[in-house]
């Protein structure tokens, strides 16, 4: 019998978030912002702390520094529940950090990766992942250590009984290699944004990127920011609705991610999830 639901296994950092700051950046100026939020961030865990506020059984692999940073991460993702047991320290490094800096429609985002870079296939209990139901795995190119062996937890994975999802997240360098394609032979769920889909796919716009995605990719659901979220199985395709107005734009993607895989995929389901928006 399954002892977690979900293994989440991914990068682990702070967001430090500057609202308000004017729309062009000067170099050597001293630039004032209205509001500051220093948040959980990066994609597998505010994943995972989502995942089991919502009640789920969520266990978490990830690495951190011996510093603030880390104990800060480790204490938001332990009150929402999460496992974190397999969270590890490394000695003499730094927890990675983003800032988050919005502009009116867009936003830039600044990351030092620090131990993102550190986590490696040696740093994964498999007999503990393996005992979910489901693994997911986020932030692709991001993982330094562990992207040229990916094949292989997903393909344990599957051969455990597992279902798995996949959040590629941005790739930092723009390259968007083509050995991520190894790793969709063993992916159930893809989501990537609107961007990500469309680099991934080599597409002009995400109806596209959705359509040659799902001929790898089981399900395919496309974050799109107010616009909501689009998935596709197959031949089946699920449109969201666009977000209200006035809702803030900065709440982070992962939001529309957990209902997928809190839910199973059944049609109306799928449709419901396409539907979600974030609160």
């Amino acid at each position: 019998m399954a002892t977690l639901d979900v293994s989440v296994v991914g990068e682990l950092n702070l967001d430090i978030i500057f609202y308000g700051l004017p729309e062009k950046l000067e170099l050597e100026r001293e630039h004032l912002a209205k509001e500051l939020s220093i948040t959980l961030g990066s994609s597998s865990a505010i994943f995972a702390h989502n995942l089991s506020c919502l009640g789920d059984r969520v266990g978490f692999t990830s690495c951190i520094g011996s510093d603030p940073l880390g104990e800060i991460c480790l204490k938001r993702l332990g009150e929402s529940g999460v496992d974190i047991s397999h969270v590890r320290k490394f000695a003499g490094k730094t927890t990675g950090l983003t800032a988050v800096l919005p502009q009116r429609i867009e936003r830039y985002i600044l990351t030092y990766p620090g131990t993102m870079y550190g986590l490696s296939m040696t740093d994964l209990d498999l007999g503990c992942i393996f005992s979910a139901k489901h693994l997911h795995i986020s932030s692709y190119f991001l993982h330094k250590g562990l992207r040229p062996a990916m094949v292989d937890p997903f393909r344990k994975a599957k051969e455990a009984g597992l279902t798995t999802s996949l959040d590629t997240n941005d790739d930092p360098n723009n390259r968007w290699s083509p050995d991520i394609q190894l790793v969709f032979k063993y992916v159930d769920i893809l989501l990537p944004n609107e961007n990500e889909a469309c680099q991934l796919a080599g597409a002009a716009d995400f109806r596209q990127a959705a359509e040659i995605l799902s001929k790898n990719v089981p399900l395919v659901v496309i974050k799109r920011g107010s616009q909501g979220a689009y998935a596709r199985r197959g031949a089946e395709k699920f449109e969201g609705f666009r977000l209200p107005s006035p809702l803030s734009i900065w709440w982070a993607p992962e939001t529309v991610s957990t209902p997928v895989l809190f839910t199973n995929s059944s049609a109306a389901r799928v449709r419901r999830i396409a539907c979600s928006t974030p609160t």
